[in-house]
């Protein structure tokens, strides 16, 4: 599959490129600038929209600080946008390499339960780089918000209540007897 491969706390990465939407580089003053933060949390102001950001050397947990929203230096921001279902998100990230054709392999069943990772590839020069797995990583860094999680729960609650609308039927109930009830469905 095509992938983008890219670099965070010294490790590679290969992003499937189904899940790219585009490529951003703040330089120096313009990061300082561009990027806010709202509610404790960093944003950057695409085309007018707020685009949440997560640096991925932290969503892994690791302690490299490479980048920091709170933090004022000179150093280049690369923001990688991407698609996780109909969110949209930006991941920070120390360098974007290139792209390359990539075959995934399947995670050992000790990583199969970090959802942040699809799989693994060998990249050209022998070493392993981590697919990474853009909606479990997304979830991981709880990128969207507490409301859209319950707005889609409500949402799914709606259809499944018109799904059991449909499935309802009219019934004629009586008596059959003294102590005998019985029903008929009325399309009969």
């Amino acid at each position: 599959i095509p992938a983008l491969i890219v670099t965070s706390a010294g490790n590679r990465f290969a992003i499937p490129q189904v899940s790219l939407l585009e490529l951003v580089r703040l330089e120096g003053e313009e990061a300082q600038k561009g990027i806010e933060m709202v509610y404790g949390a960093p944003v950057y102001r695409l085309r007018g929209r707020l685009l949440p950001l997560v640096n991925l050397a932290h969503a892994l947990g690791s302690q490299d600080g490479f980048w920091s929203p709170t933090r004022a230096t000179d150093e280049a921001v690369n923001i990688v946008v991407l698609q996780a279902d109909e969110h949209t998100f930006g991941l920070v990230v120390q360098e974007i390499n290139d792209t390359e054709e990539i075959v995934v392999k399947p995670l050992g069943k000790q990583l199969k339960g970090i959802g942040a990772f699809a799989g693994a590839t060998i990249m050209g020069d022998g070493r392993v780089a981590l697919i990474l797995d853009v909606p479990g990583l997304a979830q991981a860094a709880a990128v969207f918000s507490e409301s859209r999680r319950r707005a889609q729960g409500a949402a799914e609650a709606t259809t499944r209540a018109q799904a059991a609308d449909e499935n309802r039927q009219m019934l004629l109930l009586f008596r059959l007897g003294a102590e005998r009830r019985m029903e008929i469905p009325l399309s009969m």
